[in-house]
């Protein structure tokens, strides 16, 4: 008795992408694409079912063309797909469940009710959300009865405790997994990949993450994860995937001494592709001497599919000797001094740092 499937979530399918500018066309294209090789993973690890825990789509207003791609997308896996409506599309009233394509495939199941589905070896209990704000944890129905010599599992999507979030929406006991007596959560809401549990108890619960991410910052999207379960109460085995088609990045650096800057082009450049999204955002001083480094690093902009750089805080800094004759001076003076010894060094460069970049702010 043993299962093996597929557990993705946040499709987010009709995110208009418009914090991506020119490259909005190319980032919403890349969701479909990432569906695409999720059906071919599902046939490459001969999975028993594929799970969707939330969010396939962004909202209910998604484009009719867009539901029937994600449909036909969905219908060419070579199992069953269980999806499951999230906050950003739940069962209401006028939903995107409504459209008569879901009933064309015979191996997608829409996840409406929260009742016990018997899948193969698996209970599974699915925990559809009906509202997109909630204070209540869609987990509390599961019995911790139920289903009693079968794989039990649950399918889940909100905001588990502790997470960094900024809506707290349909909250999920950190311990839900166990609580629940299940032998695995499939989570989705949280953007990256985290596992909850331990050693002792096992790794039960899960969010796979978005398998192509939607922004910066992001750090363990753009995977699915494949979950085996040899039988009840055996602990779970997590097999990371990598799905994404798109690769996000974001370098953030203090600049605090002349050439350092010279490290950040290059690897600016080293991470050039047609497929990457890079944000840069510099803070510090600016040395005279640095100033053309920063000219060339606008110039790299057309190796990447969008590329930012944020240096509104990055200040050119004054030398010591142009500074006027003076109190200002004199400090300045002291502080190069204390650079020389050993206990007062490290403190006196930062000192002397902030006093030069006050001073090019006073106009001094």
């Amino acid at each position: 008795m043993a299962v093996r499937f597929l557990h993705t979530a946040d499709w987010q399918i009709g995110m208009n992408a418009r914090h991506t500018g020119a490259a909005s066309p190319k980032v919403r294209e890349a969701r479909f694409l990432t569906a695409e090789r999720l059906a071919e993973i599902a046939r490459q690890q001969q999975v028993d079912f594929a799970v969707l825990a939330g969010d396939t789509f962004e909202h209910h207003a998604v484009a009719l063309a867009e539901v029937e791609r994600t449909a036909d997308i969905l219908g060419r896996f070579p199992c069953p797909v269980l999806v499951l409506p999230g906050n950003h599309d739940p069962l209401e009233a006028g939903s995107v469940w409504e459209r008569p394509v879901w009933k064309a495939f015979n191996n997608i199941r829409i996840l409406g009710e929260a009742c016990p589905l018997e899948m193969g070896e698996a209970v599974l209990f699915p925990c559809p959300l009906r509202s997109r704000w909630s204070a209540d944890d869609p987990t509390a129905w599961i019995p911790a009865g139920s289903g009693a010599g079968r794989i039990r599992i649950g399918i889940a999507h909100g905001t588990v405790e502790g997470v960094p979030a900024a809506d707290r929406a349909h909250p999920v006991p950190a311990d839900a997994a166990w609580a629940r007596r299940l032998d695995y959560l499939a989570l989705g809401d949280w953007h990256s990949l985290q596992v909850f549990g331990d050693a002792r108890r096992g790794f039960r619960m899960a969010y796979s993450g978005t398998p192509e991410p939607t922004s910066f910052g992001e750090k363990a999207s753009g995977r699915a994860l494949i979950v085996e379960i040899d039988g009840p109460g055996a602990p779970p085995r997590l097999h990371e995937v990598e799905t994404a088609q798109l690769v996000w990045r974001r370098i953030e650096r203090e600049i605090r001494q002349p050439g350092e800057l010279r490290a950040v082009r290059e690897e600016t450049e080293r991470l050039a592709g047609p497929n990457v999204l890079l944000e840069v955002k510099l803070e510090g001083a600016l040395a005279p001497e640095d100033e053309a480094v920063l000219d060339s690093l606008g110039g790299l902009a057309g190796q990447f599919l969008l590329f930012r750089i944020e240096h509104s805080e990055l200040l050119p800094c004054l030398r010591l000797e142009d500074l006027p004759e003076g109190p200002l001076k004199e400090a300045a003076q002291r502080l190069e001094q204390n650079t020389q010894e050993a206990d007062t060094a490290s403190a006196a460069r930062l000192a002397l740092r902030t006093l030069l970049r006050l001073a090019r702010g006073a106009g001094a």
